[in-house]
């Protein structure tokens, strides 16, 4: 996020649950920081104000200089003349929220991981208790959400996959149709690009990849760009993805 103020302009006493790195682009910004124990906000306002500030330590920055707040550190930043401050967060995800992500992509995926085998009872006598839940369905349940969990190289891929995958707000146009992959290649600014030790993942997808085409995928992924000697050393196939991505938009040849 890119924040200007004019003289004395500022948000207010805040904290993120995420590291932030602040970097002065313009003008200087007086920073006042705490590790703030009263958490109680302002009420009625639209942004999350801080009750009872108390700032342990101040600094001023000028233009190139960087502070670094871990998660949970109040701060107060306040503009001396304008300024432009450039704030870049580094998010990392709760719990709940992988949990609600990776199962809603289990459960698309259910049909391959475990079948479509419908539960039978034909063993089940007759009862006098027709809406009692029987314990061999809570069992047929538990073994079918075991199978789908319990196979940790899909959940690596879907791991990734979720790693990966562009914000709502970030989209790519065709490629440019200059340059060739042969060439070498260069991964967009957009692209998000990991791997582990079976998969490589790009922008929301995820390969198996072995091999030499592992290794120089890893580069790729590590370097955001690939030489022209690399990129012939990669197979036809991993060269046709390569193609595919530059005309995708998500890297560009040389």
């Amino acid at each position: 996020m890119i924040s200007y103020a004019s003289d004395g302009g500022g948000v207010g006493p805040h904290f993120d649950s995420y590291d932030v790195f602040l970097l002065q682009a313009h003008g200087q910004r007086r920073w006042r920081i705490g590790r703030q124990k009263d958490l109680t906000l302002v009420k009625g306002l639209p942004v999350k104000i801080l009750a009872d500030f108390q700032p342990e330590q101040e600094y001023v920055l000028d233009p190139g200089d960087m502070l670094y707040l871990p998660p949970g550190w109040a701060h107060d930043g306040v503009a001396v003349g304008e300024c432009m401050t450039y704030s870049i967060g580094f998010r990392q995800p709760a719990r709940d929220e992988m949990v609600r992500e990776l199962l809603q992509r289990v459960a698309d995926d259910a049909t391959d991981l475990v079948g479509d085998a419908a539960y039978r009872d034909p063993g089940q006598p007759a009862t006098a208790q027709p809406a009692l839940v029987p314990e061999a369905m809570l069992e047929f349940a538990r073994d079918a959400v075991e199978r789908a969990l319990n196979q940790p190289d899909h959940l690596a891929l879907l791991l990734g996959e979720l790693m990966t995958e562009p914000k709502p707000n970030v989209w790519f146009g065709d490629g440019d149709g200059a340059g060739r992959v042969d060439g070498g290649v260069r991964l967009d600014r957009r692209t998000r690009m990991l791997y582990d030790s079976r998969h490589v993942f790009i922008n929301g997808e995820g390969f198996r990849a072995t091999g030499a085409d592992a290794r120089l995928m890893r580069a790729l992924a590590d370097a955001r760009q690939l030489g022209a000697a690399q990129v012939q050393r990669l197979s036809n196939g991993a060269r046709e993805l390569l193609e595919q991505w530059r005309q995708a938009g998500w890297l560009h040849g040389r």
